[in-house]
């Protein structure tokens, strides 16, 4: 699925497989209550300077999923956008890589990240309590490890 130039996405479940979710450079892609699915195999590719501000499903059985990875996955997911976009949502992959970079958050940050390692560049804000948005907080723990 190779999102370019201006795309609106209908609230829904899209299954990705057998190739990527990619955004290309400067497109401007939207859309409110989806939900992408990602069978194994398939990754996140958004390209810099891209505008993408799209929001999971605020109720129903994928309420607060925006991005959900196999779990049996594996890979690297790289998000990246810039200042004017909003991922709205949890970006679930649990064996899997996340390189969220670029200065874009969710709507009032909540934007909640589960993955086997997350990388972190640019300004962004997330945020733990995010159930005006459809999500389940995630627990926070108080302690930091780092693993060489």
């Amino acid at each position: 699925m190779s999102l370019s130039g201006n795309v609106v996405l209908s609230p829904g479940v899209y299954y990705v497989s057998g190739g990527n979710f990619s955004v290309t450079a400067n497109a401007n892609v939207s859309g409110s209550g989806v939900t992408i699915y990602l069978a194994a195999g398939a990754q996140v590719l958004m390209r810099g300077n891209a505008s993408v501000n799209m929001a999971a499903p605020t109720s129903g059985t994928y309420s607060g999923i925006l991005f959900f990875g196999a779990r049996n996955g594996s890979g690297d997911n790289t998000f990246n956008g810039d200042a004017s976009s909003h991922l709205t949502g949890d970006l679930y992959f649990p064996s899997e890589n996340v390189s969220y970079l670029g200065n874009f958050s969710g709507t009032n940050g909540c934007t909640q990240i589960v993955a086997d390692t997350v990388q972190w560049s640019g300004s962004t804000t997330v945020a733990v309590d995010c159930s005006a948005q459809g999500m389940t907080a995630i627990p926070a723990r108080q302690a930091i490890k780092i693993v060489e």
